[in-house]
């Protein structure tokens, strides 16, 4: 993937809670793969469950026996995925309508490729 692309999911996600802010909750989040680079808008919510999940999956880690349990618990946890205050990459236009902040989402987008 290039940079390019990926500065263009990131901008669709922020676009999609800018259109549709009322649909979250009071803690919106992108939400990031770094493994697959996939990337979405979801409710501090489901922040929150993701961040349970992952816990789990590091005291499994801990408990993993045998190169073929590590290989695969490594393997989920780098799929672990990253969480922004999906706030902090939005605008506010002169007319009060939210947009992407194109320079922070370039900023993010320099923290992957």
């Amino acid at each position: 993937m290039t940079r390019e692309e990926f500065i263009k999911k990131l901008e669709h996600a922020v676009e999609e809670y800018a259109e549709g802010a009322n649909f979250f909750d009071a803690n919106p989040q992108l939400r990031i793969n770094p493994l697959t680079f996939e990337v979405e808008a979801v409710n501090g919510e489901d922040y929150l469950k993701e961040i349970a999940d992952n816990m789990e999956t590091i005291e499994d880690e801990a408990a993993a026996d045998g190169a073929e349990d590590e290989d695969a618990t490594d393997y989920q946890a780098s799929q672990n995925p990253d969480f922004y205050s999906i706030k902090e990459y939005v605008v506010t236009d002169s007319e009060g309508k939210m947009k992407p902040n194109l320079r922070a989402i370039e900023r993010l987008a320099a923290k992957y490729l």
